[in-house]
C-alpha cells in the first residue's frame, strides 16, 4: 500500500511495539525517536517488519519529529500516528481510498467505561471542525502547502496544522477508529484534559508540554 506512517516517539518504549504491530506489513512505518532517554529505539527495532525505518534525533518536540519523518517518507500520502494509539484493522485501507487530501479518523478509549467512552464520542464530533485524536493523514503536497507542523509550539500544533491544511484541500473524517491511551486522563482527570483541549485549540502555546508516560 502506498502510504507512509510517521510515528513520533518520545520515551514510548511501553507502547511503540503494539502500535507498529497494528500497522499492515505492506505499509511503510517510520518511527522518529526524539530525545529519548529510554529504550524506544530498541523496542521499535525489535518489531520484525520489512518496511520499517527507525531514526534517532536529538531534539525534543513532536513537531520536529513529524516534520523529520515527512522528509523521510517514500510515498505521496502520509499518516501521522501517535505512538500510544492503536489503529483498527481496515483504517489505512479507508484512508488510501477516501479521496481526501487531509483528514483524521475517530477515536475510542482503551478503557471500557461510560465516562471515557462518552468523552471520546463527544471529541469525535469536533473532528469535523479541525481537531484530531492521535491521527492525521494528508498528501505530501498538502503537508508542504500548509507549512508542516509549527516547531515553535509545544501545544496545539496539530490543530493549527489541520486548520491551515483544511484551507488548501478536501478535508474528511474517515469512519474508522484508533484506540487512544487514556493515561493523561487518568493523571490529569477528565475535566482537566477537556479544559486542556479547549485552551490549546484556541490558543496554541509554546509552553513546555508535560510528558506523561
Amino acid at each position: 500500500m502506498e502510504l507512509s506512517v510517521i510515528i513520533p516517539a518520545h520515551n514510548e518504549e511501553k507502547c511503540i511495539a503494539a502500535t507498529l504491530k497494528a500497522i499492515p506489513a505492506d505499509i511503510e512505518a517510520i518511527v522518529v525517536c526524539n530525545a529519548c532517554t529510554d529504550s524506544t529505539f530498541d523496542a521499535a527495532n525489535s518489531v520484525k517488519r520489512e518496511k520499517l525505518k527507525v531514526f534517532n534525533i536529538p531534539e525534543k518536540g513532536v513537531s520536529k519529529a513529524r516534520n523529520f519523518g515527512a522528509k523521510m517518507a517514500s510515498h505521496a500520502r502520509i499518516v501521522f500516528l501517535d505512538a500510544d494509539v492503536v489503529p483498527e484493522t481496515g483504517l489505512f485501507e479507508m484512508i488510501a481510498v477516501c479521496g481526501c487530501s487531509i483528514g483524521t479518523c475517530n477515536a475510542k478509549p482503551n478503557i471500557k467505561k461510560f465516562v471515557p467512552e462518552a468523552l471520546m464520542k463527544l471529541k469525535n464530533l469536533t473532528h469535523r471542525f479541525g481537531t484530531c485524536t492521535g491521527l492525521i493523514f494528508c498528501t505530501k503536497e498538502m503537508f508542504e502547502k500548509a507549512g508542516g507542523f509549527d516547531e515553535s509550539l509545544e501545544l496545539g500544533e496539530d490543530g493549527k496544522f489541520l486548520r491551515a491544511a483544511k484551507k488548501e484541500g478536501k478535508y474528511g473524517v474517515v469512519n474508522a477508529y484508533v484506540t487512544n491511551n487514556m493515561r493523561r486522563f487518568e493523571q490529569m482527570g477528565y475535566a482537566g484534559v477537556c479544559w486542556f483541549w479547549v485552551k490549546n485549540y484556541f490558543y496554541p502555546r509554546k509552553k513546555k508540554y508535560e510528558v506523561i508516560r
